[in-house]
């Protein structure tokens, strides 16, 4: 007799749909949890970046009293004298032109030089591009050396010179644009590159008719996030710039703070909403290019 006997209740058909439709119900209930939680975090998140610059916007439209004794709330009576006075009084207009041409040279710098470096890093394989690389990387950990900096810049007689001030932040943006810019090249397929080299390109001309078409990405996520760092610079702009004229953003919203603790505060959000206009813009132009260079691996080493 064999050992092993037959089910005493086999399952049927209705059974068997039963338990279908059982496992389908647990499989949406689960995917409905999974999608709330998801936008809760995403709502959440949204919210706390969101806000800020909301209150910000809101408190533009209030007198400075208004600021301090009505903190959260909505402006009583929208004062739109606020950005006209804040235009007028901190010369935003002048402010504005600067810290464009500063943060624009910057980039077009930082792109030709970190683009081209990355490229040999990413390209070549040696001892000594080994080195330098790992100087890069350490570049990016160390603090600023103020006071040699500002010697060195003196020296050259670039202090109180908008031309100084973008070579010192051209310099100052080069490790991580390298970085990002090397990582990206090393995901480009080497035989790419090598039938350019076969069509008879060198490695200059293949990287400026292969490389650099397929790079928007990395050129984009690097664009960011060198703009945005170098038009919210102020310590270095402080340090290099004396002359009223030259001005960038940063230095002009500092007229609002006077002697004695006074400020104007409603002058202070109506320039700083003012000047974060051109970054939403920067921002809503490059942000697909950007999303595709983060999760191309841009940012991966």
């Amino acid at each position: 007799m064999s050992n092993f006997s037959r089910p005493s209740n086999p399952p049927t058909d209705e059974t068997f749909k039963t338990d279908v439709k059982r496992l389908s119900s647990s499989m949406r209930f689960n995917k409905v949890l999974t999608a709330i939680g998801s936008h809760a975090i995403l709502i959440f998140f949204t919210v706390i970046i969101v806000y800020p610059v909301l209150w910000m916007v809101l408190t533009s439209f209030k007198t400075n009293d208004e600021v301090v004794t009505n903190i959260w709330g909505f402006p009583r009576i929208l004062q739109w004298t606020n950005y006209t006075n804040a235009w007028v009084e901190a010369e935003l207009g002048s402010a504005l032109f600067n810290s464009a041409i500063i943060s624009l040279l910057t980039l077009f710098l930082v792109i030709c030089f970190a683009s081209v470096a990355a490229y040999a890093l990413a390209r070549f394989s040696s001892r000594w591009l080994t080195v330098i690389l790992l100087i890069f990387v350490f570049t990016m950990q160390t603090p600023t050396p103020i006071i040699p900096l500002y010697v060195e810049v003196a020296k050259l007689h670039l202090t109180n010179n908008l031309a100084g001030l973008i070579l010192v932040e051209a310099a100052g943006g080069l490790p991580l644009a390298i970085f990002i810019f090397r990582a990206f090249f090393q995901g480009i397929p080497r035989e790419l590159m090598d039938a350019a080299n076969v069509d008879g390109c060198s490695d200059l001309r293949a990287f400026l008719s292969v490389v650099i078409p397929i790079s928007g990405p990395a050129i984009a996520t690097v664009g960011i996030l060198q703009f945005v760092g170098t038009w919210n610079e102020y310590f270095l702009p402080l340090l290099l710039i004396r002359n009223p004229v030259m001005r960038t953003i940063p230095l002009a919203i500092q007229v609002f703070f006077y002697n004695w603790g006074r400020t104007e505060w409603a002058y202070v959000f109506a320039s700083l909403s003012i000047a974060t206009v051109p970054i939403i813009i920067i921002y809503v132009i490059l942000a697909r290019q950007f999303i595709q260079g983060l999760t191309a691996g841009a940012l991966k080493g």
